[in-house]
């Protein structure tokens, strides 16, 4: 019976674990996983690889961003970080049963690696932390081994060199594995359990010396968990749980020799009370945790980057009173050639639902680059582009490819034949990066492709414009000018202009435009507007584009609101099933 729970149903229950945590973080973290790789930009390249573990805890940043580079696929890195957690809490395993072979506490084996999952639902905590996390449970496994075999000489020097190796390869989890090895050495009562310190006392110099020296900014850096957050994070306790976890566990197995004696059923009883109140524990703090708009975002970025335009339209977690959210639905609704009807089919809130205001972060400017590139505005998608490529530590693959697209367009080809050569080093889009070096110092093809060609004929021919000073409803209009096929900039003009409920400039932009190869027929929502400001005057409205059907249906809209007030009845309410028209937004919308 013993055999077979140790070989069998032990390894069993640690699958099914891993499967459930699977399940969890694919429902929970998928998000932050795709934002994950958008964040880095990994290199098949000597030069680059080098560079990245040449520092101390080099080697978990290689290993994660290699890793991290897959997580563009769908299932991939809530699983393969699953099993990083599985594996990591199975090695744990082995050791802790060394300290006394009590399976019905089992599942405290995970408890480290379940607050490196929750660590991981922000962004701010790097992934290092968990490739870190896996290498020590593996250290601390061989260590413990050695330990019972060795004599205290061998046992210490393994432990050196393990501290060592650790802290130049994964950084600061060093400190956690000699503090555990020194408690499995206290706990078992190995030979002179004392040479344990010696291990630490390394550590301390070699850690001291690094600071002193300048490899590392500070303490906290070689000895704590700050190897693993953004330098802008202020440590709180919450992020040292895991490891202190881990040496609080190593105790309760210890102090399980007490119950040795105990009923089957108690022990039973224990292992389910341990699963209730982790997974209580950890589904209730991770929800709190989890910022749910932030994480909308993040897919929507996904979405964006993929092409997936019915996803993001369809989404049931878009939040309408986030203008970010607002911003990815109406690129959406343009990209699927559908905003100037479908327009107020969705709730909107003024001309920021198209373009919200810019407060330097990084998400706003991934966002507004992938607007302005589909709109036209070239120089200012470059212009954020660049920004977020720069601001982000390991680059971003998503703004490189739109830098190469709009080196294109502006025919500056050596530096987009550079970036081409960067991604073509890459998994996920060197086959892309190589589709476009068809464009490299051909302008005919650059002219005839649907994507560029449109572009850089939105191009102004008036070098000295500044496409940040002069405005979005200028921008617009002058690419328009230059390029009246330029739809998106048309869905977006329009949907400027109905939004800020601008009736004069609606009624000169439609003047202007109407009947011509830029606005060849009005989209109903327009149509509206021009009632609005020329309800009185239907030989108007007809000679601008306004439809008899239109003029029909605000003629019985307005019958009414009027009815509505003269009854002094809720007008909002009455005209609800008018959510989706122009009217209703001018009268009702903030």
């Amino acid at each position: 019976m013993n055999t077979l729970r140790k070989n069998i149903l032990l390894p069993f229950l640690f699958i099914i674990f891993t499967g459930v945590l699977w399940l969890h973080l694919q429902a929970i973290q998928e998000p932050i996983f795709f934002y994950r790789e958008q964040q880095q930009v990994f290199l098949f390249d000597s030069a680059y690889i080098s560079g990245i573990i040449s520092p101390i805890g080099g080697v978990a940043t290689l290993i994660s961003q290699f890793l991290i580079q897959f997580f563009r696929v769908p299932f991939i890195g809530s699983l393969t970080t699953a099993l990083i957690g599985g594996v990591s809490s199975w090695l744990f395993w082995l050791t802790l049963r060394k300290i006394h072979p009590a399976s019905y506490l089992l599942p405290l084996a995970f408890l480290p690696i379940l607050f490196q999952y929750l660590y991981l639902i922000k962004y701010s905590y790097h992934y290092e932390g968990l490739i870190a996390l896996l290498f020590w449970s593996l250290a601390l496994y061989i260590y413990s081994h050695a330990a019972r075999r060795l004599n205290w000489a061998y046992r210490t020097s393994i432990g050196c060199l393990l501290a060592i190796g650790l802290f130049y390869t994964m950084g600061s989890i060093a400190m956690l594995f000699v503090l555990s090895g020194l408690i499995f050495d206290v706990l078992q009562k190995n030979e002179r359990w004392y040479a344990s310190f010696i291990p630490l006392l390394l550590l301390l110099a070699v850690g001291s010396l690094c600071v002193l020296g300048g490899c590392k900014p500070d303490y906290d850096y070689v000895f704590w968990m700050k190897d693993y957050v953004e330098y802008f994070i202020k440590l709180e306790p919450f992020h040292g749980f895991s490891w202190q976890v881990a040496l609080l566990v190593m105790l309760l197995f210890y102090l399980s020799h007490y119950s040795d004696n105990a009923k089957t059923y108690l022990k039973a009883l224990t292992t389910v009370a341990l699963l209730a109140l982790s997974g209580i524990y950890y589904t209730q703090t991770a929800l709190h945790h989890r910022d749910k708009d932030f994480y909308t975002l993040m897919q929507m970025f996904h979405y964006i980057d993929t092409g997936q335009w019915d996803a993001i339209i369809s989404s049931d977690d878009l939040n309408y009173n986030n203008y970010l959210h607002l911003n990815c639905l109406n690129l959406a609704l343009s990209q699927k050639g559908i905003m100037q009807a479908d327009l107020f089919e969705y709730p909107q809130s003024g001309i920021l639902s198209l373009i919200s205001t810019y407060q330097a972060h990084i998400e706003e400017s991934f966002l507004f680059s992938q607007i302005y590139y589909h709109i036209g505005v070239t120089s200012l998608a470059y212009n954020f582009a660049f920004g977020t490529s720069v601001g982000i530590t390991h680059g971003s693959p998503v703004m490189t490819k739109l830098l190469i697209n709009s080196h294109l367009i502006y025919g500056y080809y050596p530096a987009a034949e550079k970036f081409i050569s960067l991604l073509e080093k890459t998994w996920a889009y060197r086959e892309w990066a190589s589709s476009r070096r068809k464009f490299l110092y051909n302008d005919q093809a650059v002219e005839n492709d649907p994507e560029l060609g449109t572009k850089r004929k939105s191009l102004s021919s008036d070098k000295d414009l500044f496409a940040n000073i002069i405005g979005l409803f200028d921008n617009l209009t002058i690419i328009l000018e230059e390029n009246p096929q330029n739809k998106a900039a048309l869905d977006y003009l329009i949907g400027a202009l109905l939004l800020s409920k601008d009736l004069p400039a609606i009624k000169t932009f439609v003047e202007r435009f109407s009947g011509t190869e830029t606005l060849p027929a009005l989209p109903e929502p327009l149509q509206q507007a021009v009632i609005s400001y020329a309800e009185h005057d239907p030989d108007y409205c007809r000679r601008y584009g306004v439809s008899d059907k239109t003029l029909s249906e605000f003629s019985i809209f307005k019958q009414r609101v009027l009815g509505l007030r003269h009854a002094r009845q809720n007008v909002a309410a009455g005209i609800a099933d008018y959510r989706n028209t122009f009217w209703y937004y001018l009268m009702l919308s903030k």
